[in-house]
């Protein structure tokens, strides 16, 4: 399980952040699985977990050492592997969302997304 309390007010505003790409929400309600978001809309479904660090992430990060946890918690969801699984990052003093598409055995982060019309401004 990951350390430290549950990123509330982070959730709120990743929340926000899927409404304004178009998509809808539901929150988990069973404290066992270890996400925080589904967010859908017609032709998406994805599965998020929603992660704040406290230091600066260098472009060269390589997320395995990084949230070496969460990505274990997040690959071992019960659903089935055609649902895309993220994990929304943000540094306490970025205010921009980096989205990490989470694969078995690597994790993309997202720079550019038309159907969200999502940019991350931090991509490499």
């Amino acid at each position: 399980m990951t350390r430290g309390k549950k990123p509330v007010a982070a959730i709120e505003e990743a929340k926000k952040f899927a409404e304004r790409m178009g998509y809808w929400w539901q929150e988990n309600t069973n404290p066992d699985l270890e996400y925080d978001l589904i967010i859908f809309k017609p032709g998406s479904l994805r599965i998020i977990k929603v992660r704040l660090t406290r230091y600066r992430i260098n472009p060269d990060t390589i997320y395995e050492n990084l949230i070496p946890d969460d990505l274990r918690e997040v690959r071992g969801l019960p659903f089935p592997d055609w649902i895309p699984r993220e994990i929304w990052l943000r540094t306490q003093h970025e205010r921009a969302w980096r989205r990490l598409l989470i694969h078995e055995l690597s994790v993309g982060e997202i720079g550019w997304w038309g159907p969200d019309d999502y940019t991350n401004p931090y991509a490499r």
